[in-house]
Parts: structure tokens; sequence; C-alpha cells
């Protein structure tokens, strides 16, 4: 995987011209992007990022995209995405497949909390931040490294802002929506029509709605799909209220929780101690932090050697257990969990070299097998 990576990102041994291509290319397509979904802020990359294992990236450096998701690799954290149209391409090149790896530290979001792609179904518009080298810069699909990927429930959500239902026309099967921004809750965009069907789930208070409910003034959030064929896009869900969008949110955590809590937490090795056997390892972000209660001091954890897919050997039987010295709270920063633990192990495994992929699991969580195709051994059960 070390090589492939090194293949996909920016390296310093490109020559001088490619680098400064990829300037040239970059500098319009990050103005371009910017007005992408409606003018909705798209947070691009001022410069590219030659990423660096071991590294966090900094704020703003990765390059902002979105698409509608159609194939999805969960194990293996791959998956492509259908990019919105942009004016910087030729009609040629409309749809073409983008495909992409999720970084071992790249988190996703759906409907407001932590996720996996397995929780994210087909289909689903999603925003995300990515990485490309030069061959690979997305005009004609390509490939990318992704740093981020959240829904539009999500993306929204965490720029608290929303939109206001100016229309509803359920005989056409449109609806009328203007964006709000955060500041004064004023429209400050055009309004913009969405399709609806019967399809269409509508969320109120705690439990379902119908379209019937659907009246002009009301401040909505929403997910599409077919953004990119039918622009705008085909409305999946619709939640009116805060207490809808609150349980979707809490009960995406909970399903994330339960994920994290069977598989342990992510995080790459900062430094090993040979002679005293300890490890000092950053945790990913990603995850709820409310997780962080149970890494405590003098308990017991379990630790695994994970790969940049994150995926671990047999987790039951490949695990090294040690006593967790210290956890102290480190600078958040894009791909961070802003928590760094320090193990004692009883044996140092040959998976535990700084800059190296784990997983930690906290004494009181369960330690179980994984399903099989989710282990890198044996041979035969890698998906291919």
């Amino acid at each position: 995987m070390e090589s492939r990576m090194k293949r996909t990102l920016i390296t310093p041994s490109m020559e001088k011209p490619r680098r400064n291509l990829l300037h040239l290319l970059l500098s319009p397509l990050v103005i371009l992007l910017a007005s992408l979904f409606n003018g909705m802020a798209a947070e691009p990359a001022s410069t590219p990022w030659q990423l660096e294992r071991g590294r966090f990236p900094p704020e703003s450096s990765a390059l902002y995209l979105a698409g509608e998701l159609i194939l999805v690799d969960h194990v293996n954290r791959t998956g492509q995405l259908r990019p919105d149209r942009r004016s910087d391409q030729r009609t040629d090149d409309y749809d073409r497949a983008l495909s992409f790896t999720m970084l071992p530290y790249g988190t996703l979001r759906y409907h407001g909390a932590p996720a996996e792609l397995r929780d994210i179904p087909i289909g689903t518009h999603l925003h995300g931040q990515f990485y490309f080298d030069a061959k690979g810069m997305p005009v004609k699909g390509g490939s990318g490294l992704a740093l981020l990927l959240e829904d539009d429930f999500s993306f929204h959500q965490r720029r608290q802002r929303a939109w206001r239902l100016d229309t509803v026309n359920l005989d056409k099967g449109q609806i009328s929506v203007t964006g709000l921004p955060p500041a004064d809750n004023q429209a400050g965009e055009k309004p913009t029509v969405f399709k609806v069907n019967p399809a269409t789930r509508v969320w109120k208070d705690r439990g379902f709605g119908a379209l019937s409910d659907l009246a002009p003034g009301q401040n909505i959030l929403f997910n599409i799909t077919a953004a990119t064929l039918k622009g705008p896009g085909l409305v999946t869900d619709i939640w009116l209220d805060d207490e809808s969008r609150r349980l979707a949110a809490a009960r995406q955590n909970e399903c994330h929780r339960a994920y994290q809590k069977s598989h342990g937490l992510p995080g790459w090795i900062d430094a090993v101690d040979n002679g005293e056997a300890v490890i000092t390892v950053t945790l990913f972000g990603g995850f709820d932090p409310g997780l962080k209660e149970d890494f405590k001091p003098r308990t017991r954890v379990a630790v695994l050697v994970a790969e940049e897919s994150l995926r671990t050997y047999d987790q039951l039987n490949d695990r090294m257990y040690g006593e967790l010295l210290e956890s102290k709270a480190c600078p958040a920063v894009p791909g961070g969990g802003g928590l760094q633990v320090v193990i004692k192990v009883e044996n140092l495994l040959e998976g535990f070299r700084p800059r190296r992929i784990v997983r930690v699991l906290a004494e009181a969580w369960p330690l179980d097998d994984n399903p099989w195709e989710e282990n890198l051994y044996p041979g035969d059960n890698r998906v291919k």
C-alpha cells in the first residue's frame, strides 16, 4: 500500500514543470469549483499539498468536489462518485466516474454524525475534500484520495445553514427552495427547483411525515440524488424540524459508536520506546468524542496492527494487550481525533513502528471476531 500511495500522491521527485503545470491547472479550477451546488461555499485548496505519511494535512489544503455515490467497496474504503457537472469541462467529459480511496485518516459523515462507507446508500449526493496528483485531476474522471465525504444534510448542518421552502407544487413534483446563510437567516441566493416524488421521505418530529406536510416558509434540510444527470436533483429525504434532524443524527451516531467499539479506533504510531515496549498513538478523527471517556489511564487496552485501508488481521488472535499509561488531548487538525494515547504493550509486534497504523480498543469494549471478509489474513480472504 505504501508504494501505491507514493504513486498516487504529488512527490518531491516530480519535475518542476509538472508541479508548475499542476498549479496552473488548479488555480482556475478552484475558482470554478467554489460556485458548485447553487453557490455553496466550496472550501477549495489554495495550493496543492504534498501528503506525507505520519503528518496530517493543514486546513484548506484539499480540493472540494461534489458528486453522487455510484460504487462502494466498504471493506477497502474505496468507491466512485459521478461528479457534479462543471463549467470547466467539455460536455463529452460529463459524468465520468471519479474513483476515490479514503485516506487512512479520511472521515465520513452521514445525517450529521460519523459514518462508514457502508452506512451511505448508493445514489447519495456527497460533498468531498480530495487530493489529486497531476495525472488524476478531476476534469476527466481520474482518482483521488478523500479527506472527507459527507451528505447534504451534514454539509449544510455543519455550516449552520438551512433552506427556506418557497413553493410546493406536488402536481408537477417540484419544490422551490432558497438557501439561508447562517449570519442573519436572510435569503442570499436565487431560488432553486428540486424534484420530489412519492418515494421522497419526509421526517417530522419523532416519525414520518408526508409531502402534504410541506408548506412555504418552512426551514428544511434535505438529501438529494440524480444531481448530475438531471440536476439540480431529486430529493430523497426532507427533515422539517430540529427534532427530526436531532433524531437522525443520534441514530447514526449510535450506529457508528457500535462499529467503532467492535473494530477499534484507528490511529498512527508517533513514537516507539523499544526498551520499555511503549508506543504513542495519535488517533484519527471521525468518531463520537464521547468515546474518549473510555480511554482511562491504568486500564487495559487491545492494539491491532492495521493497513492503510484500516483493515486488521484476525483481531481475536492477533491483538496485543497493553496498559494505557496516559491519555491526553492534542491539537484538533484535519484528520486528527484530538486524542493521543501512550500504551505499554506486553510485546512489540512487527507492525508497531512509527508512522504505521493501528486500531485501539478500550477495556470496556467487546473484542470478538470480525466478519471473514474484513480480515487481512488469510490470503484467500482479500477482496479482489
